[in-house]
């Protein structure tokens, strides 16, 4: 990579000259990293170009600075009887990038900026091998992520160098030459509207599915009061298209009238439907116009009941990510039939930004031209600096502080043709209330305004509406890795998460084991957080499931391998765990471990009609479920033994139906008679190895638990239940196979299914198989809702609340946590460090800079299409300013989207004041120099 600036001396770091008339200038730096293979040719074709008085000045300014034994690196000639695979072995067999005991750096060693100057060329030199070799045909794409490694080590390297060297006259740092900069995140906006989907191609054609029959509600709140206004569609004379509905709709909503204190009539809502049209389709959808005051949500008479299916898909081709998809089942007591799915996945922001800065590179040969233009957009600049005495040649100073609403870089704005999806495999999904969808799941991607900041993997927690629409996203926000494996809704439609993270989710938690910790999250159905709760212990501890009782109360099941508590006992290998914990504050209220020498974890626990607990628990390789007295959770007052489950086997859900006073279990197995010691009968029968299992438990009174039927469910592939739940004594269950279902098609390699279970007798009912060519569905989980198909629907419009008014502060809307931090350093002065605290908005973090930095910074919150952003600059005759990470996985910066790094005085980088009267050549040694080796650099792949 060629590096350019201005001096009187030179103007790059590796060999440009330049006329001694001015001090050292800040310029753009042009291209990327794989352009480092021309760096020394540049500046030799540079140089080339220079007068001979020009040469010789370049000559007695630069040259003479070093002993004539000195050679600079990047003047040796390069050796062309070494092949790229001579070199690159050369590479491969370094230990080390930056290596200041090497030998060459002996002549310069008493300079600190010569030093950095060789250190680094040679580097970024070997660097440039590794993304040579990469990029070449014959290299097989097998070996790129060993490469990578290599190189992102490098990376790394240089990196740290660059913020611990220290220099003289040289001002070295990754990033562009910037006097500004702003956060890629946005905190978002609330919405007083709501626009439904498109329904139709002509707002006075008839809608299909309308009888004339249906009926929904409207309820406006307002003041704490709301008025639920009765929509029955019947009152309409006429056609039943858009247009009549909506204003039948409006006619109901002004018909409430209220009479103000002087006795004046006024209609009560300023609430109004309204029609919208695509600009592309054409086609016509409902629009809510609603108020900042008045919180909308709709209701349907009558619901049809369905199913959603959880699921993660990955393509054979692996280029592709794994995707998350929600399939909806209609039709339960019938023929189960598939209505609608839904995908999606998190974004990968630095492919993302790869695939934009590379969208003119398909192939090999394209490639070339984009290298050549690289060379020659380099050259150009090159000398254009050479020539630029006076001043600098960019005119754009590009000094506004209008607000704006372009959002190019903002992480919610990915344009669509660049986006690329990241993992993103679900675990469970849950229905509130409402009817709305809940899907929690793993990621290493990013989700609206949160930014992935894992090292691995991170959770999710995605709510959607009865039509599919994102309501809001969050993620946990860990550095390390996490996961989630159990999700339960509470009685005020608040969700709990449980998982297992090796990352310290507040400033107050330890992880003392490499494996991680049991934790717990609690969030309202806005998307606040209510609390974290995580389990710090000496050893892994983990979490599979999650209950309430009546009284909000939380019992989670999972695993630990040490005792929590110096009370809890502990077995040996790993015992099952129950926690207890106050549903409002998150604190520990009461834990039990149990088991044996053997291994036993929790894999599902629910709570009865009395509050008391079942859980499905595996011991050795047993299924063996439990009563337990919730007050006492030591006490366990009855169990069965359904037996061994097989080297492969687990059991993968728990539901119960305190209606009926049943419970089942779910899971894989090897074993054809789980049996409970013949206590179950055996319905249907083992075609495979591996198969998925329901079995079937009756409660009585408060204590007692009696096994009643395990049902099969098997092809001559391979077979497992992901999930099961139970309505009515309905039992239904989702799982993935590799076979063939009696009735049913194969469709992919690994295909999803949904099946009916009766359950009083475990006999099966139906089944419905699905998935893809080409692509595996692996189903994670399954939910219930009686909010379902309905005539809102069909109307394009979802059941429950609208227009959900989100806390807009950086802890709920970014995957920042109390404690993150970062520090401003202003003109190398002491680092001040600026902490998120609880509550804290964008307007105290810009408080909180503008105290750290006295009035050198110019900073504030600006408005965008997308919420609020911080806009931070440098002032005129100024000085710089240092954004520096928080340390460990605590770093603030990341996670709001602003870059560690310097921005420098705004006089500097817009050529104002120079000083043109400097004529000591060394008193312009130096200079700033950004090497622009930040964002999307990877050598994974070719482009």
């Amino acid at each position: 990579m060629a590096f350019f600036g201005t001096s009187a001396s030179f103007s790059s770091l590796f060999g440009v000259a330049q006329q001694p008339t001015f001090r050292p200038q800040i310029i753009g730096v042009g291209g990327g990293l794989i352009s480092a293979a021309f760096g020394a040719k540049l500046a030799q074709s540079a140089a080339s170009n220079l007068s001979a008085a020009d040469r010789a000045s370049f000559g007695r300014n630069f040259n003479s600075s070093f002993d004539e034994a000195v050679i600079q690196p990047w003047n040796v000639p390069e050796d062309d009887s070494s092949s790229l695979d001579r070199r690159v072995r050369e590479v491969r067999e370094l230990s080390k990038f930056i290596d200041l005991k090497d030998n060459s750096l002996n002549a310069v060693k008493n300079n600190s900026d010569r030093t950095a100057t060789f250190a680094l060329f040679k580097a970024i030199s070997n660097l440039r091998v590794l993304a040579e070799y990469a990029s070449e045909t014959k290299t097989i794409s097998s070996s790129l992520g060993r490469l990578d490694e290599q190189f992102q080590k490098g990376i790394d390297e240089v990196r740290e160098y660059l913020s611990s060297a220290q220099l003289n006259k040289l001002d070295l740092f990754l990033g562009e030459k910037e006097y500004k900069t702003e956060t890629t995140t946005r905190l978002g906006k609330n919405q007083t509207g709501f626009d439904g989907s498109f329904v139709v191609d002509n707002t006075d054609d008839a809608i299909a599915g309308i009888t004339g029959t249906e009926v929904f509600t409207v309820s406006i709140t307002k003041g704490g009061e709301t008025d639920d206004i009765t929509v029955d569609l019947s009152g309409i004379s006429g056609t039943l298209n858009l247009t009549n509905i909506v204003a039948h709709i409006n006619t109901q909503i002004e018909a409430l009238t209220a009479v103000d204190d002087e006795g004046e009539t006024y209609i009560k809502h300023q609430t109004r439907f309204d029609i919208r049209r695509d600009g592309i389709s054409g086609q016509y959808a409902i629009q809510v116009d609603g108020t900042l005051t008045e919180k909308v949500s709709l209701s349907a008479a009558a619901s049809e009941p369905t199913l959603y299916v959880a699921s993660a898909v990955t393509q054979l081709d692996d280029s592709f990510a794994v995707t998350s998809r929600i399939t909806e089942f209609n039709n339960l007591s019938g023929t189960i039939t598939i209505d609608d799915t839904t995908s999606f996945a998190g974004v990968d922001l630095e492919a993302s930004a790869i695939k934009e800065l590379t969208k003119d590179v398909d192939d090999e040969d394209e490639l070339s031209d984009a290298l050549k233009a690289a060379r020659d957009k380099l050259r150009a600049e090159a000398l254009e600096t050479v020539n630029a005495a006076n001043g600098i040649t960019d005119d754009d100073d590009d000094d506004d502080d209008e607000d704006d609403d372009e959002d190019a870089t903002s992480i919610t704005n990915v344009d669509s043709e660049f986006k690329v999806s990241s993992d993103t495999a679900p675990s469970r999904v849950a229905v509130d209330s409402e009817g709305a969808i809940y899907v929690v799941g793993q990621s290493t991607g990013s989700f609206g305004h949160q930014i992935n900041a894992s090292d691995t993997q991170d959770v999710f927690l995605t709510k959607f509406d009865t039509e599919g629409n994102v309501v809001f996203s969050r993620l946990l926000g860990v550095e390390d890795d996490a996961s989630v494996q159990g999700i339960t809704i509470d009685a005020n439609d608040n969700v709990i998460l449980v998982g297992q993270t090796n990352s310290a989710l507040s400033t107050s938690d330890v992880v003392d084991s490499e494996k991680g910790d049991l934790y717990v999250a609690k969030y309202n159905k806005a998307g606040d957080e209510i609390f974290r709760y995580q389990l710090d212990t000496f050893a892994e501890t983990g979490a599979h499931s999650v209950a309430v009782n009546s009284a909000g109360d939380i019992f989670v099941g999972g695993y630990t391998k040490s005792g929590i508590s110096a009370t809890s006992g502990f077995s040996g290998s790993s015992d099952a765990l129950i926690l207890k914990l106050d549903g409002t504050t998150g604190a520990l209220v009461d834990s039990n471990v149990f088991g044996t020498s053997s291994s036993e974890v929790i894999k599902g626990i629910v709570v009865d009609a009395n509050d008391n607990l079942v859980v499905a628990t595996e011991e050795g390789n047993n299924a063996v479920v439990y009563r337990i007295d919730s007050t006492s959770l030591s006490t366990q007052t009855d169990s069965v033994d359904f037996g061994n489950l097989g080297l492969s086997g687990s059991i993968s859900g728990i539901s119960i139906d305190n209606t009926n006073g049943t419970v089942f279990i779910s899971g894989v197995t090897t074993n054809a008679s789980l049996n409970a010691s013949g206590a179950a009968t055996i319905v249907g029968s083992s075609l495979g190895a591996q198969e998925g299992f329901v079995s079937g438990l009756s409660l009585t009174g408060s204590t007692d638990l009696t096994a009643e039927f395990t049902t099969y469910l098997s092809t001559s592939g391979t077979d497992t239940i992901g999930d099961v739940t139970v309505q009515d004594g309905v039992v239904y269950v989702a799982g993935s196979t590799s076979g063939t279902f009696s009735g049913e098609n194969k469709r992919g390699s690994t295909d999803g299914f949904v099946a009916r279970v009766n359950g009083t007798t475990g006999a099966l009912e139906n089944v419905e198989q699905y998935g893809e060519s080409l692509a595996r569905s692996d189903v994670a989980g399954v939910a219930f809702t009686n909010k379902g198909n309905s005539v809102l629907e069909i109307l394009g419009l979802p059941q429950g609340t609208l227009s959900i008014d989100e806390t807009r502060d950086v802890e709920t809307q970014t995957s920042a946590r109390v404690g993150d931090f970062f520090y401003i350093s202003v003109d190398g002065g002491a680092k001040k460090r600026i902490t998120l605290d609880d509550g804290d908005t964008f307007d105290d973090i810009v408080r909180k800079l503008r105290i750290s930095a006295i009035g050198k910074v110019d900073v504030d919150v600006a408005s965008s299409s997308e919420g609020d952003k911080i806009k931070l600059s440098t002032v005129s005759n100024g000085v710089s300013i240092d954004l520096i990470p928080g340390t460990g996985d605590r770093d603030l910066l990341e996670r709001i989207g602003l870059s560690a790094g310097k921005l420098l005085p705004k006089d500097d980088v817009l050529g104002i004041n120079k000083d043109e009267d400097s004529k000591n050549p060394d008193d312009s040694l130096g200079g700033v120099f950004g090497l622009k080796l930040e964002g999307a650099l990877h050598i994974k792949d070719k482009t």
